[in-house]
């Protein structure tokens, strides 16, 4: 934004005239600054009138031509000549340099004071930003009555119509979501940025060969919904700026409607499952609320419990991946994991979403899988996700473990337990390890065989490929190195065995290899 030249000809106050018949009377204004420096450049930022007596300038046709040509370069838009101080008339060398140069240069009157020309500048900048501020407060009422009635692409024609742009809204993966005109297509600057994110500057602006691009994100606090690009062949001035941020906010708010509305239909669920995985609700009224809801519960229901990542951040996650699969989220904090209900018979799988959610959230999670269960079991069916989820952190797994999947590791996996069994290998079992390693015998071995096929010498025996009466010699100098333990006991065996799972796999101490 800056004044015309020719506005400021036309003041009869100043009584400037114009010396150069090459043009250039449309060019802007943008500030008046009186300079006798003889190089003035290194203080010039282009789009200024520069007023001077040229009390530093001779009528030399070269020297004219060099400071004609340094004014050029700085982008200065006219030179207005004061005479009657160093010069009594302009030098006929400058008035032909600027000439030559395409520069407009301009006579100024021995009673007219650089002052005044500088302060009618200075005057009609400031109307131009208060008209600008006026238009931009009888346009933004439109623009909100559009976004009203007519969504984000009411708002971009809006604002395309106003500001005599082309605005193009992409969403967070570039695509075209509405535009203005019709066949507008993005810059290839703005789609070079890449998707947008919280990190990223909210606003920018580039200028090249085929105009001015600015582009604004469309977002509310960290949730980004997209951009929204305008661009222009001309220089943006403060309302368009100020436009574009209004369009923008609409848009955004246009987008969180219906993220705003999942969020509080969320928390209602978030309620309601803490009743059913708490057992305060009859199966009957369960079935009613998730019939109602959209969510399919005739075949059963599973829970899915993660861990790692935080709750809050899971469950949005979650429910992001649920949502573009058509199923609405039913799910809450428990114990530092997020637990979500998912129907038992349904093309969403619990490996998808969790994938999906790990994704969106950038960290690792460890999820674990109930049996399917009916309602009426749900607090049931959360008990076996979170044991099923403390065996997937155990393992360090990225597949979700299902319940069924543990039947006789649960304890073992379990990293409480497993401490505990760990330390019973190392009272009862090192010392079988310890004989093994100095005498090369294979007792830890053959006392494995032995447990896990429930004490029988003929099955033990053939699975270690031995003769039984070999296993019995090596069970009974077991039974001297255990002391106590009383091998024919169910309950001795079932803990010695799940001692030395602990202790020979991965987690464990690993010291009977």
């Amino acid at each position: 934004m800056g004044v015309p030249l020719a506005w400021l000809i036309r003041r009869q106050d100043l009584r400037l005239r114009v010396l150069t018949d090459s043009g250039g009377l449309d060019r802007d204004v943008i500030w008046a600054h009186s300079i006798e420096l003889a190089d003035p450049a290194p203080w010039l930022t282009g789009g200024e009138l520069l007023l001077t007596t040229g009390l530093r300038l001779t009528a030399d046709s070269g020297a004219c031509e060099q400071y004609v040509g340094r004014l050029v370069k700085a982008g200065v838009s006219a030179v207005g000549f004061g005479i009657g101080l160093s010069h009594e008339r302009v030098p006929e060398t400058l008035v032909a340099a600027a000439e030559e140069a395409g520069l407009p240069l301009l006579e100024v009157p021995l009673p007219t004071p650089f002052v005044a020309v500088a302060k009618a500048v200075m005057e009609r900048l400031a109307e131009q930003q208060y008209e600008g501020v006026v238009r931009a407060s009888r346009i933004q009422p439109r623009m909100t009555r559009a976004a009203l009635h007519g969504g984000a692409q009411a708002v971009v024609r809006e604002l395309a119509v106003s500001s005599g742009t082309s605005v193009v809204l992409l969403d967070h993966d570039g695509k075209v979501r509405a535009a203005h005109p019709p066949d507008a297509a993005a810059p290839e600057a703005a789609l070079r940025a890449g998707p947008p994110s919280p990190e990223h500057a909210a606003a920018a602006v580039s200028a090249g060969q085929d105009g001015v691009v600015a582009v604004q994100q469309v977002r509310v606090g960290p949730r980004v919904h997209g951009r929204l690009v305008l661009a222009a062949d001309r220089t943006l001035a403060p309302v368009d700026h100020l436009l574009l941020g209004h369009a923008a906010s609409l848009v955004a708010l246009e987008a969180e409607k219906p993220l705003r509305l999942r969020d509080e239909q969320n928390r209602v669920n978030a309620l309601f499952l803490r009743m059913l995985l708490g057992g305060s609700i009859t199966a009957s009224a369960a079935l009613d609320h998730l019939t109602d809801a959209g969510f399919p519960v005739r075949d059963g229901i599973r829970v899915l419990v993660l861990r790692g990542g935080g709750p809050r951040r899971t469950l949005q996650a979650v429910g992001t991946e649920l949502a573009e699969r058509g199923l609405p989220l039913f799910g809450r904090g428990h114990g530092g994991c997020a637990a979500v209900l998912l129907p038992a018979a349904h093309a969403v799988t619990a490996q998808t979403v969790t994938d999906g959610a790990r994704a969106r959230l950038r960290s690792r999670t460890w999820a674990g899988l109930s049996a399917v269960h009916d309602l009426a079991d749900a607090p049931a069916a959360l008990t076996e996700a979170l044991n099923a989820a403390s065996v997937a952190e155990a393992r360090g797994s990225l597949a979700v473990v299902p319940f069924e999947s543990l039947a006789g590791q649960l304890l073992a996996a379990t990293l409480e337990t497993r401490k505990i069994l760990v330390t019973l290998a190392e009272t009862q079992l090192a010392p079988l390890a310890a004989h093994d390693t100095a005498h090369g015998t294979d007792l830890l071995v053959s006392l494995r065989a032995f447990l896990e096929h429930n004490g029988g010498w003929e099955a033990a025996s053939a699975a270690l490929g031995v003769h039984r009466h070999t296993l019995r010699s090596r069970m009974e100098r077991v039974r001297g190195l255990l002391g106590a333990a009383d091998l024919d006991s169910a309950h001795v065996r079932a803990e010695l065995l799940l001692a030395l799972s602990a202790w020979q796999e991965p987690g464990g101490s690993d010291r009977a290899g």
